[in-house]
């Protein structure tokens, strides 16, 4: 009898959370609203003391940011290879993305070189906004460095990379705003819910007044959110997952049918818009940075974990020509909340690896500088299209055995000396 794999995701709640939610919404919402400046301290003093601002998603923090720092009409420079709500997020703040390409060596980043080569030939660029993507720190020194000699704010977009470090200090904080997310499928979840850290007081009362405005996140969506978490931790859930959820996924991707291809896709049908929408005009509430100051202290001892997973990884496959491989870090500056791999028939090794009984995601990400709904902004982007094309998941959470992470090398390497992919 064949055995289901252990799934390809699994979230980072917990039953203290769902307790925590459902206790608050039932015995007064915001009664912990004291909560959120004890979470904004214990993100101050993780940070060096940098200012702290709970805020309700971090796209949310993309917008404040970028509205406060920059004059309508003006440039934003950012990577193509993104969810189409960022590049929303900058048009809603009275930008134009000026799309930089990524680089061309797996890591997904936006390209130091593609930033500096476009600071010196555009005029009127207001701010530049780079991603850690899939928990890998951009070349941020050098990023900043062009941006301080033009005198150009850099954001960084961390909503991938909390936890992240380099020898000059932790992604989201070496520009002069960094976004954090803790959504649903982030490493530290609070179901929806974000953090901005800046060491600029004027901007960071800029944001807060704005912020104060909004009504707090309201019980019912964060419910709704929660019954989402809830019916992904049940599919996933051992013995349900093993006898049936795994078996019909399977069967229907192997089949051909669409709605089971990419659950996991956050970005399904992308559209832009440039108007800042009143959804999500919300503080973040008590109960949600209640949630996410009791998972603090396990986030370096998860990345501890992620990081053995992918030395599994890269060493089980370095060997494979053009089969691109992440960059292998470990010195913090990658949390591998996946490890991403690039092959140019990604859907065929998909395919493979499912008869094989593994169970991986192809990458939902795509090159919004050649979606036709931003095609005024686009721009030849070829390492982000290809990106886009050829990327494919393989898990690392906590708990992702090490036998399946070598399950999952050996479908891998089946597939190369089948397809006579060695030639």
């Amino acid at each position: 009898m064949f055995s289901a794999p252990q799934p390809r995701s699994r979230l980072y709640t917990t039953a203290a959370a769902y307790g925590k939610g459902v206790r608050a919404a039932l015995t007064g919402y915001d009664r912990t609203r004291g909560c959120v400046e004890e979470f904004e301290r214990a993100l101050s003093e993780m940070h060096g003391s940098a200012h702290a601002i709970a805020i309700p998603m971090a796209r949310v923090g993309i917008y404040l940011a970028l509205k406060h720092l920059i004059r309508k009409g003006q440039k934003v420079v950012l990577s193509p290879y993104t969810i189409a709500d960022v590049v929303n997020m900058v048009l809603c703040a009275g930008a134009e993305p000026l799309f930089a390409d990524t680089e061309a060596d797996g890591s997904c980043n936006i390209d130091a070189a593609e930033v500096e080569r476009l600071l010196a030939g555009e005029q009127d660029v207001g701010a530049v906004l780079v991603t850690h993507f899939y928990g890998l720190m951009c070349d941020i020194s050098r990023i900043r460095k062009a941006c301080q000699a033009r005198g150009v704010p850099l954001v960084e977009d961390a909503a991938q990379a909390f936890g992240a470090h380099n020898a000059e200090g932790s992604a989201g904080n070496l520009g002069l705003a960094g976004i954090f997310s803790f959504g649903l499928l982030k490493n530290v979840t609070s179901f929806i819910g974000g953090a901005l850290l800046t060491r600029d007081t004027a901007l960071e009362e800029k944001i807060r007044k704005e912020l104060g405005g909004f009504p707090v996140f309201p019980a019912r969506r964060l419910l709704n959110k929660m019954a989402r978490g809830a019916a992904f931790d049940v599919a996933t859930f051992p013995p349900v997952f093993d006898t049936g959820v795994y078996w019909l996924f399977r069967s229907a991707y192997l089949n051909g049918f669409e709605f089971f291809k990419n659950q996991l896709d956050t970005d399904a049908s992308p559209r832009s818009y440039s108007t800042f929408p009143e959804a999500y005009a919300y503080r973040m509430s008590g109960v949600q940075a209640d949630m996410i100051c009791a998972q603090l202290m396990r986030c370096r001892r998860d990345t501890e974990e992620r990081i053995a997973k992918a030395q599994l990884y890269h060493d089980g496959l370095k060997d494979l020509p053009r089969l691109v491989l992440p960059p292998m870090r470990k010195d913090g500056s990658h949390i591998y909340l996946y490890y991403p791999l690039q092959w140019e028939d990604r859907d065929g090794l998909a395919r493979f690896m499912t008869r094989r009984l593994r169970d991986v995601q192809i990458s939902h990400h795509r090159n919004c500088a050649s979606l036709p709904c931003f095609s005024a902004y686009a721009r030849d982007c070829p390492n982000a299209e290809r990106a886009a094309r050829n990327l494919l998941y393989l898990p690392t959470y906590p708990g992702y055995r090490e036998d399946q992470v070598k399950a999952n090398i050996a479908a891998i390497r089946a597939y190369f000396r089948e397809a006579n992919s060695w030639a």
